[in-house]
């Protein structure tokens, strides 16, 4: 059956009339993801200048020596510390003063219940600003000096500590911060002068020092 000349122009107008597909839905998603993709981009970059350090306590140390009877000295130190520098070089090491450990069990307990009196002071915190990531520049092995005021805060007391830092590169990600010279902490400053007098008297000794040298190395590792 042939159809009729008019139905057959109806039927290619209505053809011509259906629109074609609009291109813009998919021109708009491609250039979302392409903004995400760079918004992702810039996120990772800025995290990786940004990085934060956290402290290797397997491999960071801090000693302190006591001074008796006049002329003899013992070197002790804390087990446990832990730490870590934001990306703007704040540094924060905590020190777990439970951890205290010198070599004789029965002193161990007489500092942490009677100096330290950990039961209401558990922790002391060491705070300075250090700017690890721009030494990263330095190669492997390097060092640099930097002047830096840290904050101790033991025992319910804070007083600022003033002193020369050198920080190493040790490998990729990997520093170590040391002081230049031992550090003189006086007792009396943190209100452990009473503490001293009670270890003093339960030891049966006629004098304990109030000045305490210090030291300590502490290594972070980029995050």
């Amino acid at each position: 059956m042939t159809s009729h000349p008019q139905a057959r122009h109806r039927d290619r107008a209505r053809a011509h009339a259906i629109p074609a597909a609009d291109p813009r839905p998919l021109q708009w998603l491609a250039i979302a993801g392409l903004t995400l993709a760079l918004l992702a981009g810039l996120a990772i970059a800025q995290t990786a200048r940004a990085a934060t350090w956290t402290l290797d306590g397997a491999t960071s140390f801090l000693s302190f020596a006591s001074i008796k009877a006049q002329d003899i000295g013992e070197v002790h130190s804390f087990g446990d510390l832990s730490g870590s520098v934001g990306e703007d070089g704040s540094a924060e090491v905590a020190i777990d003063l439970a951890s205290v450990s010198t070599g004789i069990d029965l002193r161990n307990e007489r500092m942490r219940e009677m100096l330290f009196n950990v039961a209401q002071f558990p922790v002391a915190t060491i705070s300075a600003n250090v700017p690890l990531d721009s030494l990263m520049e330095m190669p492997v092995g390097d060092s640099a000096v930097r002047d830096v005021t840290a904050q101790l805060t033991l025992a319910g007391e804070s007083n600022d500590l003033a002193m020369p830092m050198m920080v190493t590169r040790l490998g990729e990600g990997r520093v170590m911060v040391q002081p230049l010279q031992l550090l003189m902490v006086q007792a009396d400053d943190y209100a452990l002068g009473e503490g001293i007098r009670k270890l003093r008297e339960v030891a049966g000794l006629e004098h304990i020092s109030h000045a305490v040298p210090a030291t300590f190395t502490l290594v972070f590792t980029r995050d």
